[in-house]
């Protein structure tokens, strides 16, 4: 399947509510891949919504790297802790970029998820250590709201 230009349309409306909470939460994403042996691997990560990518720093040498290369299709998954779970879930290909320090991205994502203070005091003691961002245009999203979609749940 071609990868479309376009965004997918679970994104908009009528879930851009949903959506939109679960790309602002402080939930990390967990970020799926198949390894060269066949094998799935997953593991949360800290993302940043840029309005067309999920980006995705990790640090250089970090071994999910060994597996991932530009172009690698990946899935990932934004999910709530409680019940009834609303859940986003993605897939596309990445583009890895090379990041000279911190990427712009994390730097963001850290503020968002630890709050300002938090987040200076953990990049400060970070400093220069080196990224690589990896961005993810998804082609495919599905939203599941169990409060909405669980037969369970309907009155």
């Amino acid at each position: 399947m071609e990868p479309s230009n376009e965004l997918p349309q679970e994104l908009h409306e009528p879930l851009a509510a949903t959506v939109g909470l679960l790309l602002e939460s402080r939930i990390p994403a967990r970020l799926a891949w198949v390894a060269p042996d066949g094998t799935p691997r997953v593991v949360p990560i800290w993302f940043m919504w840029t309005g067309e990518e999920l980006v995705m720093s990790t640090f250089a040498g970090a071994k999910k790297l060994d597996h991932i290369a530009d172009g690698s299709i990946v899935a990932v998954t934004i999910d709530t802790d409680d019940f009834p779970y609303q859940s986003l879930k993605l897939r596309g290909p990445v583009t890895v970029r090379s990041v000279e320090g911190l990427a712009p991205e994390y730097k963001a994502a850290a503020t968002r998820y630890l709050g300002d203070a938090m987040a200076k005091r953990w990049l400060e003691f970070l400093g220069g250590a080196e990224q690589v961002a990896l961005a993810m245009r998804p082609t495919w999203a599905v939203v599941a709201d169990m409060a909405t979609d669980s037969p369970f749940m309907s009155t």
